[in-house]
């Protein structure tokens, strides 16, 4: 199997993907900060006295740090280049014409299929979103089946 896909990176599917891929540790901010900034209204509510420390860090959490991970990650994944995907039976590579990466598919954790791409999770946080605009739905099953076949957990969302 070999399978190429040339594309420029589309902001709308990156940031779809960076929402998805980073959907667990931005809620998980969220509910950390919301807690903080519970724990601040009781301590108001019981002692009279309000802490900044928990007001602060609860903001912090429940809203700067979601966004500040999310316009990180999207602005690290966007490139205005053409960037070649190569799908291959020992993995995924992607090529422009500052870079070239390369991934064994021991490598990947898990492939998300969402619409208009496939989301690659790596080893250590990484995503690699590779839009599927130029892939028949044969082809998009084929690079599905080749990620399953090396034991990687496959999903659909699209």
């Amino acid at each position: 199997m070999q399978i190429q896909i040339t594309a420029v990176s589309d902001p709308a599917l990156i940031a779809a993907a960076t929402r998805h891929g980073l959907r667990r540790p931005v809620l998980a901010a969220r509910l950390v900060g919301w807690a903080f900034l519970l724990l601040a209204a009781l301590s108001l509510a019981v002692t009279g006295d309000l802490s900044p420390t928990l007001l602060v860090g609860g903001a912090a959490l429940a809203v700067l740090v979601p966004v500040a991970l999310l316009n990180h990650t999207a602005r690290s994944l966007r490139t205005e280049q053409v960037t070649t995907y190569e799908i291959s039976t020992g993995g995924i590579a992607s090529s422009n014409t500052e870079s070239r990466h390369s991934y064994a598919w021991r490598a990947v954790r898990s492939v998300e299929h969402l619409s208009g791409q496939l989301l690659f999770r790596m080893r250590g946080a990484r995503l690699l979103p590779v839009p599927t605009a130029g892939l028949s739905p044969a082809e998009i099953e084929q690079v599905l089946g080749a990620a399953s076949a090396n034991g990687l957990r496959v999903r659909r969302f699209a």
